[in-house]
């Protein structure tokens, strides 16, 4: 019961970048914005899953940035920072976006809210909507039983999905070729990948 109030609670935009930046979000984005400038192209950028759009400051501000996420008040947060921001709420699984159309694709902590099957489909998407040559920037969590607050903060998230990072890698590589690949730990493990479609 209290843990089905903290997660409605943690739908409220404001309360969901709090939440987020003592998870230590800051330092994970200062963490890959470097690979994110070096490689990726911002004329186009699908942010799937991108909760209230935190990831739009590490874009060019003259992009064409979409926030793509399944929860409208986390939506609202987004368009309340970024009036003109282009927010689109909707099923990864099944994006209504033009095929090879995205420069790049960002997915950061989506895959452990995901199944197998549906995070096969969401990699299955990207790969659709970016063009050939298109960057995806994928960082996803792992679960490891040695750090406590990432225990603390696993617990009172709703992903259902924890996987390793070798499970990580060899889904990502089934749909995209890897460019870079890493694991560093801010509370949390996590892995951050960059695939291209080819």
């Amino acid at each position: 019961m209290m843990l089905k109030f903290l997660h409605e609670l943690a739908s409220y935009p404001q309360v969901y970048d709090r939440i987020q930046r003592l998870a230590g979000v800051r330092q994970v984005y200062a963490r890959i914005s470097g690979q994110m400038s070096a490689n990726g192209t911002g004329a186009y950028v699908v942010d799937v899953g991108g909760g209230t759009g935190a990831m739009r400051r590490l874009w060019p501000a003259d992009c064409r940035y979409v926030c793509l996420d399944i929860e409208m008040p986390k939506l609202r947060g987004f368009r309340s920072k970024v009036a003109d921001g282009l927010a689109l709420q909707t099923d990864a699984t099944k994006m209504p976006i033009a095929s090879g159309c995205a420069d790049s694709i960002v997915c950061t902590a989506v895959a452990h809210h995901l199944t197998d099957a549906m995070l096969a489909d969401v990699l299955r998407e990207s790969v659709r909507v970016l063009k050939p040559g298109g960057r995806m920037f994928f960082l996803d969590p792992v679960l490891t039983r040695d750090r406590l607050v990432g225990r603390m903060i696993w617990w009172l998230d709703r992903g259902s999905y924890p996987r390793t990072a070798e499970a990580l890698r060899n889904v990502f590589s089934q749909h995209l070729q890897i460019a870079h690949w890493e694991r560093f730990a801010v509370h949390h493990e996590y892995v951050f990948g960059v695939g291209v479609r080819v």
